[in-house]
């Protein structure tokens, strides 16, 4: 074992005390018996590094850390059939001690507890249940937690127990299993601690192998030079052009294609993230988080580490624009920062501080883009005759070009990339995952990256490689040998075409199976505000916390909502038809915070409002979200498709947070076009019941007066023509008195004073949003 391997491990071991403790196992306090803990797994398992490692658990609070008690504890367990030395050991013990010291500068003060619950990182008055990680079953809700007795803990020790038998004694599969674990159990029982035991762990673990390869020894810790130099940088990669990168294609088979390309993204963000941690000896302890096209490491703040960063941010970028012609780029920054700017300080967040000084160089590295590529603007070697590739635009050598394979006309071309991604796109229903690896591998649908190629993972053996991502589990396969394994949470439920269950239905199916008029619904959404929230956070564990939750919910957690799951949570929302149980929708991508959703118009329509509710719960009420609508003809070319939509929810977000753009309506001035989610919700319960019966029907005495809610639109255009005009009033009164419907909707007959005095707008105004709906679902 080398001494990197000690520390990373001893971090991420050197509180299992805590739940023990709190389980009540063993006597003692949590340091002992996680201790105990350890040895006991190290006697079941035969696994001597156990008891090497409750060393860690011992000794890392301030009154235990005597060195003559702590050389005799170290000689006990003959560290030299590890091969370490003493002093190796003795040194590890204090640097874990140091970065559990420098993780924990974010902690909650108050008197502590000790089995008080984990409260949300997103509405610190709610709170968790101590339980497993489960991403089928249901979904992790905060709310109010009573005492909690051992017996809430003693369970999810005994499963913990029983994975930490079976699974290697490595980094890469001990992070899943404390994950599974620990994600909700509070690193700390003081009130309102939003931190999990997961996070604080795997930080502390972080933070110590970054002040190792920093250098620090003992003797710096107790000088507090780790803590006041600058040995850390925290390394930031924000990704730019990703909207063109993934939308900007056309052609046949753009559907299962844009899938495709939105997994290459990903997949090219983690062989970036891979080549910093190998470079620079890092674990995937170090990466805060990786979502979205963007990522935040830490690591060791030396000048080799800083060289490699130049290294690989020059490589990355270079490939980026040769492989996509500058529409995709990586802004890669760091910036040095002390041990105690990981958290706050005298009320100081420091830790904000810090990525606001980064923010701020990856703001002018955007602004210089590409500034990396060396004759960048040479002009192109002349001889050659130049094509466009007919699905991404790259311009080529025409004998780079080859047919493209989802095209049935041999004179459509594309670049390799294309038909390289055709293929994954073919193939992405069967992916179980991606082996990454630096050798090409004869399988099906590879592609590449800045730094190694991507092997689909679709049947068994699981092909061997440097990492292995595997989808939407925590529980690391057997016979790993030397790959490293990463779970890969992803958001990929579809509607399979036809009888094939491998195959991803297009959009004229999935048009083709809408209520009323056959239009593709596309969704788009993100959280409002979420940089600022982030922002705010004065940790890394924080932000490592929030930006796993918010994954969790948009990757994992999504999935099972479209299955139907979660009924309880979402309640009654506007609908159009009763939620099938395979819905004609295909998730494009979802991640981070955000989401881009295609499927049959009517159900993405109700999809939306589930989302809505279901984030709304997961988050205590704590954070909102926004969403732009839109309903197409199955031929009109993506791109458009997704600027529109883009459009109409960055309208939505101008309005004001916690809105959605149902529908294209007009507004005179800066009146609001956007609905707040619970406005329309209250809207559609109050019209939708006494126009519409469900499944494509008006109630019975409209099924013939389908013109007077057309007729009721058009009054509605007066009232937004002219404000100040009654002419839609009296005419909304006549109509209805000549059908006998009067008491249909009484609200828009007549003047609504209170709203004329106070100045807000007259009823007729909203009602567009829920009529319009139903006339498209009634369309025949």
């Amino acid at each position: 074992m080398r001494p990197e391997e000690l520390v990373a491990l001893g971090g991420l071991l050197h509180d299992i005390g805590k739940p023990v403790q709190r389980a009540n196992l063993y006597s003692g306090d949590h340091s002992e018996q996680g201790a105990e803990f350890l040895r006991e797994l190290a006697r079941n398992t035969g696994r001597g590094e156990y008891e090497l490692l409750a060393l860690f658990s011992e000794f890392h609070h301030r009154d235990h850390m005597n060195e003559t008690e702590m050389k005799r504890k170290i000689s006990g367990v003959s560290p030299e059939r590890f091969g370490l030395g003493e002093e190796d050991v003795l040194n590890a013990l204090w640097i874990v001690y140091e970065a559990d010291n420098l993780s924990s500068a974010e902690r909650e003060k108050g008197k502590p507890e000790r089995i008080r619950p984990l409260y949300s990182i997103f509405s610190q008055e709610k709170a968790y249940q101590p339980t497993p990680l489960d991403f089928g079953h249901r979904l992790p809700i905060p709310g109010s937690v009573g005492n909690l007795r051992p017996d809430d803990y003693r369970t999810l020790v005994q499963s913990l127990w029983r994975d930490l038998t079976k699974v290697e004694l490595r980094d890469d599969v001990l992070l899943p299993v404390l994950e599974k674990h620990l994600t909700f159990v509070s690193s700390v029982a003081a009130e309102g601690n939003v931190i999990s035991l997961y996070d604080h762990m795997r930080m502390t673990s972080a933070i110590g192998l970054a002040m190792l390869k920093a250098g620090c020894t003992a003797e710096d810790v107790g000088a507090g030079r780790c803590r006041k130099e600058e040995m850390f940088l925290l390394i930031e990669g924000d990704f730019s052009g990703i909207q063109d990168f993934i939308y900007g294609v056309t052609g046949k088979g753009t559907l299962k294609y844009l899938r495709a390309r939105s997994s290459y993204l990903e997949l090219i963000g983690w062989d970036i993230v891979l080549e910093i941690l190998g470079r620079l000896g890092l674990t995937r302890a170090n990466v805060i988080f990786n979502a979205g096209g963007h990522f935040l490491i830490l690591a060791q703040n030396t000048e080799e580490a800083r060289k490699e960063l130049e290294r690989i941010r020059k490589h990355a970028v270079e490939w980026l624009y040769r492989e996509f012609d500058g529409k995709l780029y990586l802004a890669l920054e760091w910036e040095a920062v002390t041990g105690e700017e990981l958290g706050r300080t005298d009320g100081k967040n420091l830790f904000a501080e810090a990525r606001k000084r980064l923010k701020k160089k990856l703001t002018l590295r955007k602004l210089r883009r590409f500034e990396e590529v060396n004759g960048l603007f040479n002009a192109p070697k002349t001889g050659e005759r130049i094509d466009e590739c007919a699905v991404c635009g790259k311009e080529l050598p025409e004998n780079k070009l080859e047919p493209f394979r989802l095209s049935d006309d041999p004179s459509v071309k594309a670049c390799r990339t294309c038909n390289e991604l055709a293929e994954l796109g073919q193939n992405l229903p069967k992916v179980r995952g991606f082996v990454l690896d630096r050798k090409t591998h004869e399988w099906e649908a590879v592609t590449r990256g800045p730094f190694r190629y991507f092997i689909p993972y679709t049947r068994d053996p699981i092909p061997r490689g440097e990492a292995l991502l595997l989808k939407n589990t925590l529980d690391p396969p057997e016979s790993l040998g030397e790959t490293m394994f990463i779970p890969y949470l992803v958001a990929d439920y579809f509607k399979p075409s036809g009888e094939n269950g491998y195959a991803v239905a297009e959009f004229t199916e999935l048009a083709g199976s809408s209520t009323g008029a056959k239009r593709l619904g596309v969704l788009k959404g993100d959280v409002d505000k979420l940089g600022e929230f982030f922002g705010s956070l004065d940790s890394p564990s924080k932000l490592a916390t929030a930006s796993r939750f918010m994954d969790y919910f948009f990757k994992a957690y999504l999935n099972e909502l479209i299955k139907g799951k979660f009924g309880d949570v979402v309640g009654d929302v506007p609908s159009l038809r009763d939620w099938p149980e395979k819905p004609d929708i295909v998730v494009i991508y979802a991640g981070g915070d955000d989401f881009f959703i295609v499927g049959a118009w009517d159900q993405v329509f109700e999809l939306a409002f589930r989302i809505r509710e279901s984030f709304s719960a997961y988050t205590g009420n704590g954070l909102t979200l926004s969403a732009g609508l839109g309903y197409f003809d199955e031929k009109t070319p993506i791109y458009r498709m997704a600027m529109v939509v883009s459009e109409r929810l960055e309208r939505a977000k101008n309005e004001g947070r916690n809105r959605a753009f149902i529908v294209e309506r007009t507004a005179p001035g800066d009146f609001p076009v956007a609905y707040e989610w619970d406005h329309y919700i209250r809207l559609w319960n109050s019209y939708a019941p006494r126009i519409y019966a469900g499944n494509g029907k008006l109630v019975r005495n409209l099924e013939s007066k389908k013109g007077l809610l057309w007729r009721l639109l058009e009054f509605r255009e007066l009232y937004v023509k002219d404000t100040t005009s009654v002419k839609w009033a009296y005419l909304t009164a006549y109509l209805l008195g000549r059908h006998k419907l009067s008491n249909l909707f009484p609200e828009l007959v007549g003047i609504d004073a209170g709203a004329a005095l106070k100045g807000d707008l007259q009823p007729i105004y909203w009602v567009d949003g829920v009529l319009k709906v139903v006339l498209m679902a009634v369309r025949g």
